[in-house]
């Protein structure tokens, strides 16, 4: 039975002044790779379409994306900020809370980490540079790169500890993080200055990595075992 995975589109504007839904491919790639069919959902502001959306698709993916608006977790924006758009947070919060409830194995990657953190309750550092001077890692990479930039160390009993082992190299395309966890949200992945680069939810199969395999997994495999768990989790998932 074919498994159909959700990826929450983002809103971006186009040559033309337009609002448009945007999905990097290699998002699609991922999941094909894995096994999983991707269907591509866009974002609206109506509950019932959102759960009905849902109601067709197994699992969800959470891509990377714009700034989250800080007034969802009780702060001002910082000056360092992007743009935000509220409308988008607020679909996107309202996916995990739907994957929340229906018990949907969700992954969540760069942005969609920290909305699946802001949406069960937690916090965000807004800008690292700023709030976390002492660290000398740069984590927003100003050229874009398919490579890797700084390690990443692994809790030892946590999911990613079992796929990957103590510690591997990522990829860093963020000035923001989780601080404080959401409800259930367990830190398992940090970074070498202290920088949250992974969690886990303590009983529901979710999962969010702050930096992005599925640019990764454009040079090599090394990321497929998160997506095939992935994948794994939304067949068992099925068959229940």
């Amino acid at each position: 039975m074919p498994v159909f995975i959700a990826i929450a589109a983002n809103t971006e504007r186009n040559k033309n002044g337009q609002t448009i839904t945007s999905v990097p491919v290699v998002y699609s790639h991922c999941i094909q790779r894995a096994g999983g069919v991707p269907v591509i959902l866009p974002p609206t502001g109506d509950e019932q379409m959102v759960a009905l959306m849902m109601s067709r698709v197994s699992g969800l993916i959470l891509p990377g994306g714009l700034d989250m608006d800080a007034h969802f977790f009780n702060q001002e924006m910082h000056p360092a900020c992007r743009a935000s758009d509220p409308e988008l947070d607020i679909f996107q919060i309202t996916l995990v809370n739907l994957a929340v409830e229906l018990q949907m194995p969700l992954l969540g990657i760069c942005r969609g980490a920290q909305v699946a953190n802001v949406a069960l309750g937690g916090s965000l550092i807004q800008d690292i540079p700023s709030q976390m001077p002492e660290s000398d890692i740069v984590h927003m990479q100003e050229v874009f790169s398919y490579g890797t930039d700084h390690d990443v160390r692994f809790e030892p009993d946590s999911r990613l500890y079992s796929l990957f082992g103590e510690s591997i190299r990522i990829n860093s395309r963020h000035h923001q993080s989780i601080d404080a966890p959401g409800k259930g949200i367990r830190i398992t992945a940090w970074a070498p200055d202290g920088v949250v680069e992974g969690a886990e939810h303590e009983s529901l199969p979710i999962d969010l990595v702050q930096w992005h395999p599925e640019l990764l997994m454009q040079k090599s495999d090394g990321m497929l075992p998160l997506f095939n768990r992935f994948i794994h989790n939304c067949k068992e998932r099925l068959n229940v």
